[in-house]
Order: C-alpha cells, then structure tokens, then sequence
C-alpha cells in the first residue's frame, strides 16, 4: 500500500520514512526500505514522547494524585498521550479558585467525588499532598508535553527533533536536582531510568543517525 502510494509521485522522490514502534508499522517500514534503499528510516518522536509521558503517569509518586486528578471536574480521555498533563496545568491554574469556592461553599462536590473535598481546604494535609505531587508532575512532564506541540508542527524538520531532546533533559535534570523541589533519591532514580531509556531508544538505539546528523548540520546550530 506504501510502494502504491509513493508510485503516484516517483519511489525516489521520497527522502525517508518513519513509523512507531509497533510491529506492523516497523515491518511495513521494513520492506519500503528494501524497495526504496535511499529512503531514510525514522522513529516518530511524538508517538515516542507520548510514551515517555504514559510511562511517568504510572510512576507509584504520581500515582493517587492522577486518581484524584481523574475524577475531577471534567472527565478526562483515556487517551495517554500529554492530556492528563495539560488536565494538570489547567487544575494547578484554577486552584486559588477553587479554595476559595468551596470555602465559602458556594461549590459543592456530589456522592460520587465526594473524596475530592478534602483536597481543596485550606491547611489539609492531603491537599498539601495533592498540591506538592501535581507541581512535581507539572516541572516533569511539562517540558515533554510542550515539546510534543512544537513537533507536531508541519515546518518540524530532523534537526528539531535532537534540539528539543537536550532541553528536555537539562530542564528536567535542573528540576531533579534542585534542593527546593523536595523530590527524593529514588524518586530521581526512576524519572532518570524512565527518560534515559526512552532517549536511548529513539536517539541512540534507534534506525539511523539521521537526527544527529541533522542537528549537526543545521546552520543556526
């Protein structure tokens, strides 16, 4: 279906391809490139980003704040990719809020969320808890869910790919090692086995060098 599509325009008009992970889409790389050996194989980076934010949403420290997260005012997706981030970012701005509305109780939670109260009154130790475990959520998958939306853009080109990749870990790496952020050792240790395998699986493990090359080679760089 690949060879069929690219037929329509010239096989060699075609510079590289890339897939996920999946074994279909690596298989049906695979065989284009037998075909089209001047095409470059590609790992896409979003759906690999994307992965790297599902895996940190199931880290056990993020664990009860993505329940409560979940039940939350709205219901969010089941998708994996930066929604429950950008739930967070958007409930982290609304906090003040919300304090305020259900101290006054103008605002009431129903049966279902009833559990939710306890966590937007003032001096509770679980809201305390809540707070400190979504800011932690927030400085780590941030930076991933923001790099996400530049890539997706249409003018992305390789280089972009190796660009976004370093402030990624340089601004996580800050974050972790900041004495204010309060995270502990293992903490630190399971971001850093969580985001060290995924770089190495795109950047260093994956199909080409093509990344790098590219970053190289970008005049601006």
């Amino acid at each position: 279906m690949l060879l069929n599509a690219m037929d329509l325009v010239g096989r060699f008009q075609f510079s590289g391809i890339m897939s996920d992970n999946t074994g279909n889409t690596r298989v049906a790389q695979k065989l284009v490139l037998q075909a089209v050996n001047t095409c470059i194989p590609m790992s896409d980076v979003c759906h690999h980003m994307s992965l790297l934010c599902k895996d940190l949403t199931r880290l056990d420290m993020f664990k009860d704040m993505i329940g409560h997260l979940r039940l939350g005012l709205e219901g969010i997706g089941k998708t994996w990719f930066a929604t429950i981030c950008v739930a967070a970012i958007s409930l982290q701005c609304c906090l003040p809020a919300l304090y305020e509305l259900l101290g006054a109780g103008i605002v009431k939670f129903g049966p279902k969320k009833v559990l939710l109260t306890g966590l937007f009154k003032s001096g509770s130790i679980c809201g305390m808890n809540f707070e400190i475990n979504l800011n932690w959520f927030i400085q780590v998958e941030g930076h991933i869910a923001k790099a996400i939306v530049c890539l997706e853009s249409s003018q992305t080109n390789p280089a972009d790919v190796y660009m976004y990749w370093i402030p990624i870990c340089g601004c996580i790496k800050q974050v972790l090692n900041s004495n204010k952020n309060g995270f502990t050792m293992d903490n630190i240790r399971q971001i850093y086995e969580i985001i060290n395998t995924c770089f190495c699986e795109q950047l260093r493990d994956g199909p080409a060098d093509c990344y790098l090359v590219a970053f190289s080679l970008e005049p601006c760089m």
